[in-house]
């Protein structure tokens, strides 16, 4: 080799180490950002605080995030390795429905189960329910490798709504067995004041009675003939799907593909309503006014007539996205509730609400919290739900009553009891009810409590109702003050009535000015 071919292949292979050490400090920034993105995403991973995992096609958990390992109550090593079945799935669902069998699935088809909701289990052995979403993930062959899985724990949405239904199945058998009571006063009454001509006023009371609990009612309520065109709607149903009025909602939803976003749904519909005459939670989607899309969830039945010939479908309509809360459900019941009673009886129309009014004040005087608060509100607004069983004669006749219809009123809070106490209320709604008339030195009715024995919202409520009763005319006399009504609990302040509530029911109207108003 000469002298110039030796130089020239040195000078090669000088240009070939720069390349390679540029070479080697691209692959080392390279590197060092894949070693960075990789830390941020395992830290974006870890910081989730939702759950995150990794399985493999046959069920195994790969990986597992640390906000998981807390939620499930799991080690790394305990949970890293083991199959979904029998770690964090059980097999079979509270339901029944056969886990092991759908997680296979799951396994093999991923795309076909892109999100799910299923029961999961926790290491102590309690269940929750957790919203899956699922993305499979592919080797360099294109072939199902791995799957990635993000939940969500929506156990407290499943909960509510499981007491929603139980709640309203409830209210209904309570409501045929009180009707069937009911049915036999009014039988008893007719037979023996006949001569008040009662039947048309009863039929008259009745029906503005439906008409109201219909109109105050949270959930829509429908009325549709076989072919689906609309024949009564109640507001709730007509705001709850963005119309101004009922025509508008039967004119815009005149053909059922006008409401129903899959067509196919009423066509499942009518076919289970047609072999059973009933279903109840039918699952749909309905378009609203603007149209998007609410999910929402039917209990429809056919109604008959005597011959057995159809007359028209009838159901409800609840709203079952994301905003419907257990709370929402509580207080529109609540409220038509009390709106049943002073239906009744229109001299205490708004009675209720002062009470309930100045219970609160009274409360929060009391530095109660605002749960407590709410729970005095609740009470008031129902303490007299039971008188909705006393004759509506003996709440607006004028005159004094006789001691026999005494003792039927004095039943009102024992009657109150028994409607609420099926309701799941977060504090002893029912039990409050029941003791409102009892007083501190054991007089009161209907079980003579005394003292401690009564529950302070209880004796907040007594305070309040006599107040507001001598403040108000009532059928039998005029109204005898505010000034009686505070002398009244000022002379029996720690006699019959709690000191406390006293004190600060005369703080409220001697200092700070409160005043019943208007309604």
């Amino acid at each position: 080799m000469t002298k110039e071919e030796l130089l020239k292949e040195m000078d090669q292979m000088r240009k070939s180490m720069k390349r390679l050490q540029k070479s080697e400090a691209s692959c080392k920034e390279a590197a060092d950002l894949f070693r960075k993105r990789e830390q941020e995403y395992r830290e974006m991973v870890e910081l989730a605080n939702s759950i995150i995992l990794r399985m493999d096609t046959s069920g195994r958990i790969v990986f597992v995030n640390d906000f998981a390992l807390r939620f499930f109550g799991f080690s790394k090593e305990e949970i890293v390795g083991k199959n979904l079945i029998g770690t964090i799935v059980p097999k079979m669902e509270s339901s029944g429905r056969d886990l092991a069998a759908f997680m296979v699935s799951v396994c093999r088809n991923p795309g076909e189960h892109t999100v799910n909701e299923n029961e999961n289990i926790k290491k102590d052995g309690s269940r929750v329910w957790i919203l899956w979403t699922n993305r499979p993930v592919l080797d360099e062959r294109g072939r199902l490798a791995e799957i990635i899985c993000i939940g969500n724990d929506v156990t407290q949405k499943k909960e509510a709504e499981q007491i929603l239904q139980n709640a309203h199945d409830e209210l209904e058998k309570e409501v045929r067995e009180r009707t069937k009571k009911l049915q036999k006063l009014n039988e008893d009454l007719l037979f023996e004041m006949a001569e008040r001509k009662i039947s048309e006023e009863a039929l008259k009371e009745s029906e503005n009675r439906y008409r109201n609990i219909v109109e105050s009612a949270f959930e829509g309520i429908f009325q549709t003939t076989l072919e689906g065109k609309c024949t009564m709607v109640n507001s709730a149903l007509v705001a709850l799907l963005g119309y101004s009025s009922a025509e508008e909602y039967i004119a815009a939803t005149a053909r059922p593909e006008n409401l129903y976003v899959d067509a196919s749904r009423r066509e499942e519909l009518i076919r289970i309503l047609q072999t059973d005459g009933y279903v109840k939670g039918f699952e749909t989607e309905f378009y609203r006014k603007d149209g998007s899309k609410l999910p929402v969830s039917m209990n429809v039945r056919a109604v008959f007539d005597d011959r057995g010939n159809f007359i028209y479908y009838q159901g409800t309509v609840i709203d079952i996205s994301a905003g419907i809360t257990l709370r929402r459900v509580l207080d529109e019941t609540t409220g038509a509730l009390s709106t049943a009673v002073e239906i009744r009886d229109p001299y205490t129309a708004g009675h209720q609400e002062r009470v309930t009014r100045l219970a609160e004040a009274i409360a929060a005087e009391m530095n109660f919290s605002d749960e407590r608060i709410s729970a005095v509100h609740t009470a008031g607004m129902l303490h007299d739900i039971g008188k909705i069983y006393v004759p509506a004669e003996f709440l607006s006749r004028p005159g004094k009553i006789t001691d026999n219809e005494y003792n039927i009123l004095k039943q009102h809070a024992q009657e109150g009891y028994e409607i609420l106490k099926s309701i799941e209320y977060k504090y002893p709604i029912a039990e409050i009810v029941y003791q409102h008339h009892e007083r501190i030195n054991g007089s009161g009715y209907p079980r003579k409590l005394s003292g401690d024995r009564i529950l302070i919202e209880a004796r907040i409520i007594s305070v309040a109702d006599v107040v507001e009763a001598m403040a108000s005319p009532r059928p039998y006399r005029p109204a005898l003050g505010i000034d009686k009504a505070l002398d009244e609990i000022r002379k029996n302040r720690g006699i019959l009535y709690d000191e406390n509530v006293v004190d600060a029911c005369l703080t409220l109207f001697q200092d700070k000015g409160f005043q019943f108003g208007g309604g």
